[in-house]
């Protein structure tokens, strides 16, 4: 069914169910080949559907043991829901137990770590410390090159001549 023949598929369909047609149709049918086998095939293919049908209508009631495999679907189904439920506070137990061990064991840091003052005094001295052959190793440079110039100085001062 191409160009022409699209208008009359919801005719062609009627026809095939219900058997209906109007004139119009009917002198399509007997110019289109085509039309009239795609007619043929809806009708053959609703005579078959026809024919299946109480087939399937017989065999639409439930099996004898449906209900015996029904309580035992849902029963399982309600088991593994308690399973999950029990696995979810168990998670949310030891997560919460962590984050208070957490916090404990930040807090016993915090308090424990207190440095004595006469320690901490001997550190500041250490880390202060020089060793006597630092002033053999000092060079004439060395003061300059602790500081940063800002933008546009330089690290000498020399003066430009301007004549």
């Amino acid at each position: 069914m191409k160009g022409a023949c699209e208008k009359w598929k919801d005719q062609l369909l009627e026809a095939a169910l219900l058997g209906a047609t109007s004139r119009d149709f009917e002198e399509h049918l007997r110019s289109c080949a085509i039309c009239s086998s795609e007619l043929d095939a809806v009708r053959a293919r609703k005579v078959r559907l026809d024919e299946l049908l109480p087939l399937v209508a017989r065999g639409s009631e439930p099996s004898p043991d449906f209900r015996a495999r029904l309580l035992v679907a849902a029963t399982s189904a309600r088991e593994g829901k308690l399973a999950r439920q029990w696995r979810a506070w168990t998670l949310a137990g030891a997560t919460a137990a962590i984050v208070v061990l957490m916090i404990g064991a930040t807090i016993y840091r915090r308090t424990g770590q207190t440095i004595p003052a006469d320690e901490l005094a001997a550190v500041q001295k250490l880390s202060e410390w020089r060793a006597p052959s630092d002033s053999l190793l000092v060079t004439p440079g060395q003061d300059i090159l602790r500081t940063v110039p800002k933008l546009g100085e330089s690290y000498l001062s020399v003066p430009l001549k301007t004549d």
